[in-house]
């Protein structure tokens, strides 16, 4: 027997379902971006600039809970960070990937 999580969902308790809703946004990765930017003091416009890209599609990218990973590497190497992905397999094995692209990012002068 499978159902689908909406429905499983939709019958758990309001309280429940609002610290569902809770824990999900503390995992969001668009509101971590949007915390280290700040941490950084660099505004949506610098990141934009610096990134080669939009001050909307900064914004978008904060907001978002699926983004391209490309764009999480030009958004982090415009404010001076890096990305690191780590792959686990079920077997508990886990390889790292450090991100270090050819994409395209304007240097501060």
């Amino acid at each position: 027997m499978s159902a689908e999580w909406k429905t499983l969902r939709s019958e758990l308790p309001a309280d429940v379902q609002a610290r569902l809703d809770a824990k999900r946004e503390e995992r969001r990765l668009g509101k971590a971006l949007a915390e280290v930017r700040k941490a950084m003091l660099a505004t949506q416009q610098e990141v934009a600039d610096r990134a080669a890209m939009t001050q909307n599609t900064v914004s978008k990218i904060e907001n978002s809970d699926d983004v391209l990973i490309s764009s999480i590497v030009r958004y982090m190497h415009s404010i001076g960070g890096g990305v690191e992905l780590i792959l686990k397999t079920p077997d508990g094995k886990a390889r790292r990937v450090d991100f270090d692209p050819e994409i395209y990012v304007k240097q501060i002068a």
